[in-house]
């Protein structure tokens, strides 16, 4: 079974987009998330997982209207929670529920 997909779920009044790349091989990695930044609506958080820090990833987040957290782990090697940087509200939320 693959490890890495797509699952959408809810918490209330945030949506979480959640995608594990951590099996994918590059670029795809930074192409399945890009795709996901630019669907992702007000009041929805993208979490990803991955094997690696994605230094790319994160400065093209940054550079494009976006923001997030990056947590190193032990069972998850890499955890990156991202949100529209105006979408004030789920940044709040994100840094509650995700704190660095």
């Amino acid at each position: 079974m693959e490890k890495s997909f797509i699952e959408m779920s809810s918490d209330k009044k945030y949506k979480e987009l959640f995608i594990d790349v951590s099996d994918y091989e590059q670029p795809e990695p930074f192409e399945k998330v890009i795709q996901l930044l630019f669907k992702m609506n007000r009041g929805e958080y993208i979490r990803m997982h991955h094997r690696k820090k994605p230094l790319p990833l994160i400065q093209f987040i940054q550079e494009n209207g976006f923001d997030c957290i990056v947590h190193q782990g032990s069972e998850i090697p890499w955890e990156i929670i991202i949100w529209h940087k105006t979408d004030l509200e789920v940044e709040q939320y994100c840094l509650t529920q995700f704190p660095a």
